[in-house]
């Protein structure tokens, strides 16, 4: 039994690590469009860097596959922005509605916890999906980035 779930174990974490895309991966993925690269570009890209004026495989190979992405328009000219977002996890003091002795808690009536104590119940941790770098394209061109501090 043990060697089933070290294998089962094993099996699931081999397939996180396939999902992941790196820079390398990536290079292969699109080694047409690295190899036209600047020899300078080449070297940012396998740092992870982007500068502007670069074309967008490039900011791919650098940065992977944008988690949203976003168009419009900025002094007449289109553009597009790859936002690249992260996990964060927060705590919040009282982030359900509870009323306490005038209402309704949403989970065991007039009080707040179901033993009548103040515990510390998972429910006041939040994670939520909030960018943390942005990348600017106009055409095929980058012509600006961010990151969010």
């Amino acid at each position: 039994m043990f060697r089933a779930v070290v294998l089962g174990l094993g099996s699931l974490g081999c397939l996180f690590l396939v999902a992941c895309s790196t820079i390398n991966s990536r290079i292969k993925e699109k080694l047409e469009a690295f190899s036209s690269l600047s020899a300078q570009e080449q070297a940012i890209v396998r740092a992870g860097g982007i500068r502007e004026g670069m074309p967008k495989t490039a900011v791919y190979i650098a940065w992977g596959a944008p988690d949203h992405v976003r168009s419009g328009s900025r002094n007449g000219q289109p553009y597009e922005a790859w936002v690249y977002t992260t996990v964060k996890t927060i705590w919040v003091w009282d982030y359900y509605p509870a009323f306490y002795r005038f209402g309704w808690y949403r989970y065991y009536g007039y009080w707040r916890y179901p033993f009548w104590g103040p515990y510390p119940y998972g429910d006041q941790f939040i994670s939520q999906e909030v960018p943390y770098k942005t990348a600017f394209f106009e055409g095929d061109r980058l012509t600006g980035w961010e990151y969010i501090r």
